[in-house]
Parts: structure tokens; C-alpha cells; sequence
């Protein structure tokens, strides 16, 4: 009922079953409960006024959680006899001595040796089945005879057959001990349960010779010794079961019973007796395993078996949500239990690996198979976008299933290569399953394509619309930047750049829609953030927690955009990309540790490019500059610094996007599809299972290209990129310095002339153009173009000279002198580092960026000089 299940709450806990449809013989091994509701009339009788509404019936288990240990009974001292220990009771005879035996307590010295046999028949017969008697006690934890003299050959004989009742007392005290305790576990009963058998046999042979005794009253201790050699071995055997399985449950009981009949090869009784025990033992143990590879089920009440769940997950629990700072739990969901872990599944290798005699990988051995397929049913089951087309299997697949497998269930008697056949089998259906749910029905290739066009800046016009409309607000510090400003600009720069299609439109480029909800989900929840410290100091700090540095090291100097040098973080530097959230599995992907290396990235390309952006704008102004002919030999310098500077960026610029990110995301994208990306979708998802098996191949494959990437666009060296930042301020600066000189010049002014001298072009040479145009009018015209003319080039040689003062200044010529010598000094150390860092660890990426760098050997020659 309602109110016994709420009662019951602290013993017994809810587990909802994973798989649907369960025979009945499973449903048996719980507790089935109906809730039903009791509404009472107070106008009517007990009998009509209550009225029950059962509900649906409920399975109820076990939990080791809020399950106490079994209390010990109370009868262990007030009733020892019930017990299977009643031996170990101190009291148990009593104030007087129990009586008993064809002797009647008489002293057996007084008689014969006949007498002497027929006395200790019955009395060793009594110990065999674990009682006492006149002249065998049990002493300190075994049978003795008491010492009296009795003939040798007697003595002798019993000597032999008291240890095997006193191996029968251990092994039924054990299975008395374990059989009342549940949280032993059920490997430990089911064995119990086996051994208990073998004892019963055991009782039963034991009653034919004891009734052979009292009818024929002629056995003798030798022919007693005889009959029992047949059970002698199997009480020494069990006995030995019994104290190696005193310390050990689960699947390290197993690995202990196994061990243990390694130390008996070549007797063909015990090689008998170590298969039913085990096989008895091992039938909880392989039902766990079973239900484990078949849905995911895990029923392990008391922690025995080789799987465990950290913590219970649900699907929000996988999420990533901005500003959860929560570690990644995919890789911590469920472990291995190394203690359970059966001998079998640890020396097992996969098939394919031994036929190719390839290298043993611990993540493709057996039980990291039988841990990932339950694993990866369990994920199944949260995923909330799945088709029910995920379930099936290629047709190549399902023959090698049918040809491979034909095994219904587990057992501990299976071969090997049985039981590596039937977990391969199952850890395919499993891996494939979840692979096309999460390649297929969340269009992960999708996401990532969107992950390279705007985290990775590959989507150009984003770049140049967003900068357009939001520069000027970027370049202010943190605190006055309006982020809600920058949020708008940045949402209708995607879209201006055809981030946001409508339904049925497919972006030709990235091969990414946005018509499926998961990747609806994706764009919808990209947001803009900032970073709370710059670039270089959030490298500084994961180089200092990884080791690399030491924290009292001098850090990096910090980017100062413009202005002075207390000036703080501004918006260009800090400003990034980010997710609201990312739905399950997509959030396996892209987790935690990916976005924040996505971000990493997008900083040091967005900083890169707008440095490459300030470059360019400071060469659109010095085109105006070079009208004035007779300055170029005062601008040479600066040109000549500027172009350098210029050429510096482009190509560094060029290096990542074009010979860093888009190889190395071809090489990941050709490693997840294959080289024929133009399939229909089901011969898609085949071919991807071909040469993908796992999710988490895809997460290598991902994992791999981001540590490429960031290795290759040198983020991961910390004393390149602190001289790259030394390069790209000094570039900013001197782009900083040509604008306010262009302003301070004025001209900007006499670039609007030349503007208006145009038009007048134009204008003139359509009056020429027009019929019945008059040559006087002509004249005029041609005259006043002419005076024009001449105004200009006295207003071009006023501006000459006030231009030519300037640059002859000797603070001009500082200040360019000064950008020079602190260009020249970064870039040189840069290619030192860089092409000393290509040599020593054979980075063929730096040398091509050296390459690259410097084409003619220009920056090597200034440096020998």
C-alpha cells in the first residue's frame, strides 16, 4: 500500500527497469508491490464506505544504501543449538557432563580392543555428523580424543578421521554464518548454497553407513576409514573453499576459487568438484553481467560486482551550462571495480586484435568492452531526440552476428573465446546504437561545422560585420563595455552572415542546418562572454597549475590594446564566444574542457585578425600619403615598417586558418566519414559505423584535433606565445600612432578635394558628351578646371611641406626609429625560438611557418647582423 511503501522508504528504494519487456523468471528475483488509495465514505459503513483505487503494480529491490547490516540474532547465547556454531557456545553442557555412548561413560581402558572399536564407531560417527560425545569433545575449535590409553592401531585410526569433522564443523559453520547475512553478497550465498548441497550428499552417505552400523553392529574404525575415503577429499577440498572465501565476495570471490583450483591440476575430483562450485557460485555474478550488456541494467545491491556507478546521473547532469564550473562526468559515470573483475576478461584480448597480433590497448581489453556497453545503453536511454532506426544494425553486421553469436545466455563454464564472442556481439549493438543516435539524430558533424565557423572564425563575414558595428565599443575597458550592445550586434552579424537559414536551407559551406531541434539548440544558445583576465594570463595560470611554471615566475606583461600601460583589460581582448547550454550527448563533445579550448582558440585568432585589421586600415591611410611624391623618401622607413608589420600577420594569420585549422579538421572530418561524404543518410550512418565503433572514438578523434590545433597555433608554448604578444602590441601601437598622425595632418581633408576633383571629371566629361554643347562654353569650362588645377597643386605643396616638417621632426623620426628597433627585436627573438623549437622536436608546423615567415632569408640575415 501507499503507506507501507512510504514506511518502508528506509529499507527499501525504487529502481525503475531499463528494459521493457522481462521474463517472468526475472521478475520473480523482486518484490512486486500494488499501490492502491483508500477513500472513506463518513456517511456509510466500514464495509461500503471504504472504497480502493488500486493502482499499477510496482517492482521494489533491495538498495545497499538504506539497507542496514543484518542484526545478529539473539538466540546465538540464549539458544546456541539452533546456530551452526552451537560447538563454539562455552556453556553448552551444561553443569554436568552429557551422557552418551555404547560405553556409558565407563572408562575404556577397562576393556577390550573389540569393546574399544564399537565404542568409538559410534562417537566418531556422532562427530562426523557434528555432535559430541563421552570420549571425542570439541576442543578449541576441533575434535580431539581424550587422552587415554587405548590401543595404537585405535588411536591411530580415529586420529585419522576426527580433522575430516572438524573440516565439516568449519564448512557448515560458514554456510550457517553467511547464509543469515545478505550483505555477504550473492556470489558468497549462491556458493554457500552449492556447498550446501555437497553437504546434504554428504549427511545422506553418512546416515547409510550410521544405519549400516546399527543393523549389522559388526563396522569396524578401519572399515569405517575405508567408506569414507570417498568423502574425505571433498570434506578437505571444501574446507580449503571455505578459507579462502572468508575474506572475498563478488567477483573477487570468483578469482579466489580460481586461483584456488589452479593448486589442484591433475586431480580429476577436484577438477569436478571446483566446476559445480563455481558454476553455482558464478550464476548471480553472470545474471548481473547479462543484464549489464543487454540494457544496462546494473543490479548490484551489494557492491560485488565488476561495474560501478559513481553517482546517479541524469540527463541535465551532462548538460554544459555557462558558468558551471563542474568537471566533465562522461569518463566518470561508471569504473571498473579492478578487484571484480573476473581473471577471464582481463587476459581476454579481442579478436581482431589477436588475429592481427597487434599492440594490447587496456582500452579494448574484455572488461572495458563490458563496461563501455552497458555504459553506452544507459546513455541511449537519456538521449530525448532518438530514432528508433538508431536500434538497427547493417545488414554485414547482423550476419556476422548470426554466424558469431548464437549464444542465449552467460554462463561460468563457457569458453574464452565464448564468452569474448558474446561481448563483442553485444558491445557492438551497443556502440553502434548510441554512435548513430549521437551522429545521426543530434547532427554532431553539424555542430561541429558550426564549432569551426564561428569559434574558429571560418566564417570571414562574421568577422568583418562584427567588427564593423561593434569595434569601436570593444575597444573601451571592461567596464564600460555595454554587453548587452555587443550581444545584439553579434546575433545580427550570424545572421547577416547566414548563420540563422530558414527551414529547408542548407548552408552550402559548413554542410550544417539549423531545421533539426538539437542543432536549433545550438544556435539558439550561442551567446557572447567575457573573459575575466587576458589571454596570456589565463595561459600563464594553466601553465602554472600544469606544472610548467613556477608561480613566483615573473608573469607575462599583459596586451595593452591602446592607451598607457595601467590601462585595463579592454573588450577586444577579453571578449569570447560561449553557450547558454548544450543538450545531451552533444554536450560529450562539446564539454566543458573542448568549449573552453574552442575559446582559447577564438581569442587568439579574434586578437590576431583584428591586428591584421589595424595593419590593413593603417595601409589604406598611406595610400593618400603617397600622392605627395615628393615625401616618399622621408615615408620610406615607415612604409617599409609598416609593410613588414603587415606581412607578419597576414601570414601568420593565413598559417593557422589555412595551414593549421582547415587541414587538421579535413584530416578529423575524413577520419569520422571516410573520403565519400556525398551518401544518403542510411548509407551514411553505415558507413560511418564502418570505420568509426564508438562514441568515444569520436571523442579521441575530436580530443585530437583540438590538442593539434592548439599545439600547432602555439598556445601550448608559453614562451612563444608571450614574444607573439610582444610582436602584435608593438603592431597595434605603431597602427595607433599612423591614425593620430593622419588626424593631426588633416589629411583626410584633401582626400575629400580629390573626391570633389573627380566628380567634376565626371560631370565635365558628360558635358562634353552632350549634343549641341557650344565651344564657348567649352572654353570656360576647360579654363576653370585649369585654375582648379593650379589651386590644388599649391594646396598639395602647402600640405607637402607641413607633412615634410612633420616627418623631419625629430620626434617622428624617434618614434619610428624606436617602433623599428622594438620590431626588430621581438621579430627576431620569435624566429630564434621558433626555428630552435622546429629543430629540436622535428615540428614540421614550425617549420613551415618559418617557411613562411621568412621566404628570403631577410630576418635571418638581419639577425647575424
Amino acid at each position: 500500500s501507499s503507506s507501507s511503501s512510504s514506511s518502508s522508504s528506509s529499507s527499501l528504494s525504487t529502481r525503475p527497469t531499463i528494459q521493457e519487456q522481462e521474463d517472468d523468471n526475472d521478475r520473480n528475483r523482486f518484490l512486486t508491490l500494488f499501490n492502491f488509495q483508500a477513500e472513506m465514505d463518513p456517511n456509510g459503513t466500514m464495509d461500503v464506505g471504504l472504497q480502493l483505487t488500486f493502482g499499477t503494480s510496482e517492482i521494489w529491490m533491495l538498495d545497499i544504501v538504506h539497507t542496514p547490516p543484518m542484526p545478529k540474532p539473539n538466540y546465538d547465547s540464549s539458544r546456541p543449538f539452533l546456530s551452526g556454531s552451537y560447538l563454539d557456545y562455552k556453556n553448552r553442557h551444561g553443569e554436568e557432563k552429557i551422557v552418551g555412548g555404547r560405553g556409558g561413560g565407563a572408562d575404556l581402558e577397562k576393556y577390550n580392543v573389540n569393546i574399544q572399536n564399537s565404542v568409538l564407531v559410534e562417537e566418531v560417527l556422532g562427530a562426523l555428523f557434528g555432535l559430541e560425545g563421552n570420549h571425542v569433545q570439541f576442543v578449541n575449535g576441533q575434535f580431539v580424543l581424550e587422552n587415554i590409553k587405548l590401543d595404537h592401531s585405535i588411536t591411530a585410526l580415529v586420529q585419522k578421521i576426527l580433522p575430516t569433522a572438524t573440516q565439516f564443523m568449519t564448512i557448515h559453520k560458514f554456510i550457517s554464518t553467511r547464509l543469515m547475512k545478505f550483505e555477504y553478497g550473492k556470489v558468497s550465498h549462491a556458493l554457500c548454497g552449492a556447498m550446501d548441497l555437497l553437504l546434504q550428499e554428504y549427511m545422506e552417505y553418512l546416515i547409510q553407513l550410521d544405519e549400516c552400523y546399527r543393523s549389522e553392529n559388526s563396522m569396524t574404525l578401519s572399515a569405517l576409514w575405508t567408506s569414507l575415503q570417498s568423502c574425505v577429499r571433498s570434506i578437505s577440498i571444501l574446507s580449503s573453499v571455505v578459507e579462502v572465501a572468508r575474506c572475498y565476495k563478488g567477483g573477487a570471490l570468483l578469482n579466489a576459487l580460481e586461483v584456488l583450483r589452479q593448486e589442484y591440476l591433475g586431480d580429476d575430483h577436484a577438477k569436478t568438484l571446483f566446476k559445480f562450485l563455481l558454476e553455482k557460485a558464478a550464476v548471480p555474478y553472470m545474471e548481473m553481467l547479462q543484464g549489464w550488456l543487454k540494457d544496462g541494467t546494473l543490479m548490484d545491491p551489494f557492491t560485488e560486482f565488476m561495474v560501478e556507478e559513481n553517482c546517479r546521473m541524469s540527463r541535465q547532469d551532462f548538460c554544459y551550462n555557462i558558468g558551471d564550473g563542474s568537471v566533465d562526468q562522461w569518463p566518470h559515470w561508471y569504473s571498473l571495480r579492478e578487484e571484480h573483475v573476473l581473471n577471464v576478461m582481463n587476459s581476454t584480448l579481442d579478436d581482431d586484435l589477436k588475429q592481427s597480433n597487434a599492440t594490447h590497448d587496456p582500452s579494448k581489453s574484455l572488461a572495458m568492452k563490458i563496461l563501455t556497453t552497458g555504459k553506452y545503453w544507459n546513455a541511449t536511454m537519456l538521449c530525448e531526440h532518438r530514432d528508433l532506426r538508431a536500434a538497427q544494425i547493417p545488414k554485414q553486421s547482423q550476419d556476422r552476428c548470426k554466424t558469431g553469436n548464437d549464444i542465449s545466455f552467460l554462463s561460468y563454464g563457457m569458453t574464452t573465446a565464448e564468452v569474448s564472442r558474446y561481448v563483442n556481439s553485444e558491445y557492438e549493438s551497443a556502440s553502434r546504437t548510441f554512435l548513430n543516435i549521437f551522429l545521426r539524430d543530434y547532427r554532431t558533424l553539424d555542430a561541429l561545422a558550426f564549432m569551426k565557423q564561428y569559434f574558429l572564425l571560418d566564417q570571414g563575414d562574421f568577422f568583418v560585420h562584427f567588427l564593423d558595428m561593434a569595434e569601436e565599443e570593444l575597444l573601451q575597458e571592461m567596464s564600460d563595455v555595454s554587453r548587452g550592445r555587443v550581444q545584439n550586434w553579434m546575433t545580427l552579424s550570424i545572421q547577416m552572415s547566414g548563420g540563422l537559414v530558414n527551414e529547408g536551407e542548407m548552408a552550402n559551406h559548413g554542410k550544417w542546418q539549423v531545421t533539426d531541434k538539437p542543432t536549433k539548440e545550438i544556435v539558439s544558445s550561442l551567446t557572447g562572454a567575457f573573459a575575466t583576465e587576458s589571454l596570456i594570463s589565463h595561459l600563464d595560470a594553466l601553465h602554472a597549475m600544469s606544472g610548467g611554471i613556477s608561480i613566483n615566475e615573473p608573469r607575462t606583461p599583459s596586451r595593452q590594446v591602446y592607451g598607457n600601460a595601467n590601462k585595463g583589460l579592454t573588450g577586444v581582448e577579453a571578449f569570447m564566444l560561449d553557450f547558454h547550454t548544450v543538450p545531451f550527448p552533444l554536450s560529450l563533445i562539446l564539454s566543458r574542457h573542448s568549449i573552453a579550448n574552442y575559446q582559447l582558440m577564438f581569442r587568439h585568432l579574434f586578437f590576431a585578425k583584428h591586428v591584421e585589421r589595424r595593419l590593413v586600415g593603417t595601409w589604406l591611410d598611406h595610400q593618400v600619403i603617397k600622392e605627395y611624391h615628393s615625401l616618399r623618401k622621408d615615408l620610406g622607413k615607415t612604409y617599409f615598417l609598416r609593410q613588414r608589420m603587415l606581412h607578419f600577420m597576414q601570414n601568420f594569420v593565413y598559417y593557422m586558418m589555412f595551414e593549421v585549422i582547415e587541414p587538421n579538421y579535413l584530416q578529423m572530418e575524413t577520419q569520422l566519414l571516410g573520403k565519400n561524404s556525398q551518401l544518403k543518410e542510411q548509407e551514411m550512418v553505415d558507413d560511418v559505423a564502418s570505420r568509426i565503433t564508438t562514441v568515444d572514438d569520436v571523442l579521441s578523434e575530436h580530443r585530437n584535433f583540438l590538442q593539434k590545433t592548439l599545439s600547432e597555433c602555439l598556445l601550448t608554448n608559453r614562451d612563444l606565445v608571450r614574444t607573439l604578444t610582444k610582436l602584435m602590441t608593438t603592431c597595434l601601437l605603431f597602427s595607433d600612432q599612423m591614425k593620430l598622425f593622419i588626424e593631426q595632418t588633416q589629411i583626410e581633408v584633401e582626400q575629400n578635394k580629390i573626391a570633389t576633383e573627380s566628380r567634376q571629371k565626371r560631370n565635365r566629361r558628360m558635358f562634353e558628351s552632350t549634343d549641341g554643347a557650344s565651344v564657348k562654353m567649352e572654353q570656360k569650362m576647360k579654363e576653370r578646371m585649369s585654375a582648379e588645377k593650379e589651386k590644388k597643386i599649391l594646396q598639395k605643396r602647402k600640405q607637402a611641406d607641413k607633412l615634410g616638417k612633420e616627418l623631419k621632426s625629430d620626434s617622428y623620426r624617434r618614434m619610428i626609429s624606436r617602433f623599428e628597433q622594438v620590431f626588430n627585436s621581438n621579430l627576431s627573438e620569435f624566429m630564434v625560438q621558433l626555428m630552435s623549437d622546429s629543430n629540436s622536436h622535428a615540428h614540421m608546423h614550425l617549420t613551415n611557418l618559418c617557411v613562411r615567415l621568412d621566404y628570403n632569408g631577410f630576418v635571418t640575415r638581419s639577425m647575424k647582423k
